[in-house]
């Protein structure tokens, strides 16, 4: 296998980074990330003119036929510009009816998804969600019906989500996957601070809420590691725009009559960044290519989701060092990208829970 992006990828990418720079300057993300957290006029034209929610469909659903290489691009340029939209509850949404509900559910639901007339939300992102001894929801089924009880928190973009996507314990021991829609009677959703407010988190609380059950429950794993990919991509074009910020500011800002960016700790600093940020490409671009494979997607979901939270990590914390510790402000835009890294790579589990599961799935 050829694992370069070809032609049509990489003028999709350039399309793509062209339009956000456009539409989502950091002065537009910090005046929607004080507002709702969502760019409305925006998530429209992604989803109309750009289909980025249906990209990965397949057709007879109505989608684009992509790939996942195609969606990890776009998840990549939308970490780079901090785009405050919530594609990635809605495409983990869509993901989850794709693996895990039967066709007709598929056909009910996706066409609302795939235009983004509704919003998904995944309230499985805490690392004991998906464990049936420690989720904190639980489902109760009687004459046919399934009401579920508990707390998801914290749920990214559940203020404004028309749906979720909510794992629960069954009165069997064994796990389920449920449909739970925002205006069903015994939901309350009530937004949380955030630590990274271009992605707004909310505290989903049910109360013998009515639920629809996924049809094909054993494709939760799949589902997951898809997700991790695809954050791995997100946080990726985050790492890049801060080598990018630091670069720039290196090359413009000048101490003892020359710019500082010929300073050894800062060439060494930026050096460290392109090299981790080089190695992260390699690996999210293999795992979106090799997804196809379940075995190979088991093994490199959780290495490429640890690798690039840590890569992200130090590469928002070392480019505040390089612009000389001003961008530990919050008027710095720095300063969104490492509130970002911090949130994101929390997300799903740490980087030690995601190394710990590579090791069980790979019998070490």
């Amino acid at each position: 296998m050829d694992f370069r992006y070809s032609t049509e990828q990489l003028d999709f990418r350039e399309s793509l980074r062209g339009l956000l720079s456009e539409a989502a300057p950091p002065a537009r993300v910090r005046e929607v990330a004080a507002a709702r957290g969502l760019d409305e006029r925006l998530w429209q034209r992604l989803c109309s003119e750009a289909e980025l929610p249906a990209l990965h469909v397949p057709p007879e659903y109505g989608g684009a036929g992509g790939t996942l290489v195609e969606a990890a691009i776009v998840f990549e340029e939308l970490g780079r510009a901090l785009t405050p939209v919530p594609l990635a509850g809605t495409v983990f949404t869509i993901e989850a009816v794709l693996r895990m509900g039967d066709d007709e559910q598929r056909r009910r639901l996706l066409p609302g998804l795939l235009t983004g007339e509704s919003i998904g939300a995944f309230a499985a992102t805490a690392p004991d969600a998906t464990d049936p001894s420690t989720t904190t929801v639980r489902a109760v089924g009687a004459n046919g019906r399934v009401n579920l009880s508990g707390e998801c928190s914290p749920v990214p973009h559940g203020r404004i989500a028309d749906v979720f996507v909510v794992p629960a314990a069954q009165r069997d021991g064994s796990l389920g996957w449920y449909l739970v829609t925002a205006d069903a009677p015994g939901v309350t959703v009530a937004p949380l601070s955030s630590f990274d407010t271009t992605r707004p988190v909310a505290r989903v609380t049910l109360r013998q809420a009515p639920a629809e059950a996924l049809a094909l429950c054993e494709g939760w794993q799949r589902v997951l590691d898809v997700a991790r990919v695809l954050l791995a991509a997100e946080m990726l074009g985050g790492a890049e725009a801060c080598l990018a910020l630091s670069v720039d500011y290196a090359c413009s800002r000048r101490q003892f009559g020359r710019p500082i960016g010929s300073f050894q700790a800062v060439k060494h600093a930026c050096a460290e960044m392109m090299i981790e940020i080089d190695a992260t490409r390699v690996a999210v671009m293999f795992a979106a290519m090799t997804a196809t494979d379940p075995e190979e997607l088991a093994l490199t979901a959780p290495l490429v989701k640890a690798q690039a939270a840590d890569t992200f990590v130090m590469c928002a914390g070392s480019a505040m060092q390089v612009h000389g510790g001003i961008a530990f402000t919050w008027e710095h835009d720095i300063h969104m990208y490492f509130r970002r890294a911090k949130t994101t790579q929390a997300l799903f589990g740490s980087s030690t829970h995601h190394r710990a599961l590579l090791a069980d799935r790979a019998g070490l």
